[in-house]
């Protein structure tokens, strides 16, 4: 059961948080969007299990809950969820939190209902005793894929609640160096960067060094934060986004040391 669970899940993780490129999601109320997200879960989940034959029974049927699940959970997200309050940050956030629990819950179940899918796909019987360590893997990806990408989205819908007041706007003479913006997608990329570095120091079981990060970012971080609402808005940032990548960690190595108990 725990493999079949973790191939979904790694399916899962790169259905919606690395195959689902921009044009999807800005188009997703398009039927050819939609419809090109639904193909990709359903690639995705066939990859996974190794389905590579109509033999393989369980999995067939646990790779149709997950995928028509999928969709019809995202057709209420994309179709049903048009009032106007779902458009506010703290509603967004909501509405993606249970878009993810409906998804991982479908996940879950599927595993229960059909244990086998895993041991039936073309990967389990031609990597034998060796199978297990394309399910750690798995496990590996799904969760630096939720650490990272994943918690770039939950992070950043938590964090829309929390908008910084508009900076007083004061006139700029013509000689006057234009304030520094920032790199493009610097903050994006420097919140990936970090918890990516976070997953693999709780993997490795380098606690120590996380604390040394998190005070290294603080220093840096803080040197720009010139007011309470900006420094409360780091801090809140800074803790939430290293919190999600530990508790994502720890989750993997708790599947990984299931998976060698079993």
């Amino acid at each position: 059961m725990l493999e079949t669970a973790i191939a979904l899940l790694a399916a899962h993780m790169a259905a919606d948080f690395v195959l689902q490129f921009n044009w999807i999601i800005t188009n997703k109320r398009k039927p050819e969007a939609f419809a090109l997200h639904t193909g990709i879960v359903l690639l995705t989940s066939v990859l996974a299990l190794g389905v590579l034959s109509f033999e393989a029974s369980d999995a067939l049927w646990a790779i149709t809950v997950v995928t028509v699940s999928h969709a019809v959970i995202d057709a209420i997200k994309t179709y049903g969820l048009t009032v106007e309050r779902w458009e506010k940050p703290r509603w967004d956030f909501a509405a993606f939190s249970l878009d993810q629990l409906a998804h991982l819950g479908v996940i879950v179940l599927a595993a229960f209902m059909f244990p086998d899918a895993f041991a039936q796909g073309e990967w389990s019987w031609r990597l034998g005793e060796h199978a297990q360590g394309l399910v750690s893997v798995y496990a590996c990806f799904a969760g630096l894929i939720a650490a990272t990408r994943m918690g770039q989205f939950t992070i950043g819908k938590f964090l829309d609640r929390f908008a910084l007041p508009e900076l007083e706007t004061k006139a700029v003479a013509p000689s006057a160096e234009a304030p520094d913006s920032g790199l493009e997608d610097g903050g994006a990329w420097i919140g990936l960067l970090e918890r990516a570095v976070i997953f693999v120091l709780i993997l490795i079981g380098e606690f120590t060094a996380i604390g040394f990060l998190l005070a290294a970012k603080s220093v840096l971080r803080f040197q720009y934060a010139h007011k309470r609402s900006q420094s409360e808005y780091v801090i809140i940032g800074t803790l939430t986004s290293f919190g999600w990548a530990a508790a994502m960690g720890g989750l993997t190595v708790w599947a990984l040391n299931a998976l060698n108990a079993a």
